[in-house]
């Protein structure tokens, strides 16, 4: 006899499943509840007990949960019973549905309901009226001009490695995320090569934390003084943080509390973040100001970049604007962008004063005198 869950706890498992997909919960109960309590105290056992395996715990669960399923399936239509082909097909479809299901809570318990928390800007000093094209172009500029004074200083030692990465500034992630209003702060994860990587490589990702094992995983191809931003980012992802622009915000506040490379690293990510909302014009005139060593790292970046392919990079890109619309995040791929909102929005808030007194320049750049 083909051993199934019976059709009832199936159907109830499914039905479950589609409930908590579709019935909303306040924000605010999913931001105190969820975000800041429950799943940070989930983050810290789980990442802590991942970060002490070399390999990406990811990987094994993925190969040992497609040969499991493999074997279900054949083992399934191999049994000598009584039951006719279709019916046992049709019972382990069902089963497969319920088994997609329980992945999908799963994924939600672990990380997914990060994704209906409350908008970090509802949690900032956030002024939609310190956006202007006429701050963005000084802004912008202002970057380029950081970015030419650290480069020598960020170059003169050797890049760390990813692994290097949690030691050198996981203690300024601690620092960003108390000047988040958290009381219970996530801890670092390590960056871990996977399986996944010519996958990455040829559809320009860059890296990615895994729902159910809370750890980190990176592209080996990304360029070392790319590196820092990356891990933050991820890092941000790992704090809750599950929209991109949110984490990208985070990462560069993470960025700029550490030293000079992961300050260079995450002025570099936001260069061409920030010119592509630049008129023409005003675009070649910031990459004028460049000078030749984060002209040459623009340059590699781009080269790596390129080196995707075209038809697995677009239906990369389409299957993740669909799964963050299935999430709630109604700008899809579209909200990797929005950091730059996030950054001039708030540009007077307090959540800058702990990480920019090393350097003015961070204000000037922000194009505020009182920051």
């Amino acid at each position: 006899m083909v051993r199934v869950m019976t059709s009832y706890r199936a159907v109830a498992v499914i039905v479950l499943a589609v409930v908590v997909g579709v019935v909303p919960v306040p924000a605010a109960w999913i931001e105190q509840i969820y975000s800041r309590e429950v799943y940070l105290v989930g983050q810290q056992i789980l990442t802590s007990l991942s970060s002490l395996f070399s390999v990406a715990l990811l990987d094994v669960m993925a190969v040992l949960g497609l040969l499991g399923f493999i074997y279900w399936w054949v083992r399934a239509l191999r049994a000598n019973d009584q039951e006719s082909r279709v019916c046992i097909v049709a019972k382990m479809c069902l089963n497969t549905m319920a088994t997609v299901a329980v992945l999908y809570l799963i994924f939600m318990v672990l990380w997914g309901f990060n994704y209906r928390r409350e908008p970090l800007v509802t949690k900032l000093d956030y002024d939609a009226t310190r956006i202007s094209p006429a701050r963005l172009l000084d802004f912008s500029r202002n970057t380029v001009e950081r970015l030419n004074r650290l480069h020598g200083m960020a170059s003169s030692t050797g890049w760390p490695t990813f692994a290097e990465l949690p030691d050198r500034f996981g203690p300024a992630f601690g620092v960003v995320q108390r000047r988040l209003g958290g009381s219970r702060t996530a801890v670092v994860g390590r960056p871990k090569n996977t399986l996944l990587s010519p996958y990455f490589e040829r559809a320009g990702i860059d890296g990615m934390v895994s729902p159910f094992s809370l750890e980190v995983l990176v592209n080996h191809t990304v360029l070392p003084y790319e590196r820092p931003f990356l891990v933050a980012h991820e890092w941000a992802h790992l704090a809750g943080y599950a929209n991109e622009a949110e984490a990208s915000f985070v990462g560069v506040l993470t960025c700029l509390a550490g030293d000079a490379q992961s300050q260079y690293s995450a002025w570099l990510f936001l260069v061409p973040q920030l010119v592509r909302h630049l008129s023409q014009e005003d675009r070649a005139d910031v990459y004028a100001r460049l000078h030749d060593g984060p002209r040459q790292h623009l340059r590699e970046i781009s080269d790596r970049l390129n080196k995707s392919v075209p038809f697995v990079r677009r239906n990369a890109s389409r299957a993740y604007d669909r799964f963050l619309r299935a999430n709630r995040v109604t700008s899809g791929i579209a909200s990797y962008g929005l950091v730059v909102n996030l950054l001039m929005g708030t540009s007077g808030s307090d959540v800058w004063k702990g990480l920019i007194r090393r350097d003015d320049m961070i204000s000037r750049a922000l194009g505020e005198n009182d920051v």
